[in-house]
């Protein structure tokens, strides 16, 4: 663990020498990052909750947490991509009786597989009709709308859990430019570094399919402001 803290923070470090967009105030604001793909069945926007367009769904996907939309929605869509640090997850904290902070579940909203399944009520969830229905971000779960209610709090993070650091054990020290992380219970958590210009693009897939499973914060492009030698 001692080791994954030193590598994430000479990470941090190395946000100095970042050519473009700053990777780490991208995560920390929220902010999506969108790429344009298309889909083989009916896909909704989650800004304005109209389809999107063209047989093939043709649109823009967040490569961290999935949210669709309109290439003309995408400005106006809320800076509520996955959690990274505690601050980032706000009101929706979960405190016991003792004040030990647990990890709720992160919801988006439709666009869910034609096989989902409510975790509440076990029946079909979703549609391709409209948005409706919701997926946590972490563990995955599915459930209705109306049963969403119904589901504890408490999210447990999936089959990733062991090697994910909760945004919970993660927070930022003064303006954002040292990061100090908590031990969490039986965590072995993964450090990723990936080559985005490498393997005819399977880089980038690579980049986005691990921010999808781990705490994004954990994930880094070493084209794009990866740890400094040494």
């Amino acid at each position: 663990m001692e080791e994954w803290i030193s590598a994430l923070k000479n990470a941090k470090a190395s946000s100095q020498f970042y050519e473009g967009v700053d990777q780490v105030h991208s995560l920390l604001s929220g902010k999506h990052n969108w790429y344009a793909t298309s889909h083989a069945r009916p896909t909704y926007c989650n800004v304005c909750r109209e389809a999107l367009s063209g047989v093939t769904s043709h649109g823009l996907s967040c490569e961290v947490c999935k949210m669709k939309a309109h290439k003309r929605c995408a400005t106006k869509a809320l800076n509520n991509c996955k959690w990274t640090t505690l601050a980032s997850v706000g009101k929706d904290i979960i405190e016991d009786d003792e004040g030990n902070l647990a990890m709720p579940h992160q919801w988006l909203e439709g666009n869910l597989p034609v096989s989902a399944k409510c975790a509440v009520c076990e029946k079909t969830c979703g549609s391709v009709l409209r948005l409706q229905d919701w997926r946590c971000l972490w563990c995955r779960v599915m459930v209705h709308t109306a049963c969403r209610p119904l589901h504890p709090n408490r999210c447990p993070l999936g089959l990733c859990r062991i090697s994910i650091v909760p945004p919970t054990s993660l927070t930022t020290i003064g303006t954002d430019e040292a990061w100090e992380v908590t031990r969490p219970q039986n965590c072995s958590p993964l450090l990723v570094f990936v080559n985005s210009k490498s393997g005819d693009n399977q880089g980038v897939r690579f980049l986005r399919r691990f921010k999808q499973l781990l705490n994004p914060a954990q994930v880094f492009d070493l084209m794009n402001g990866g740890p400094l030698l040494g």
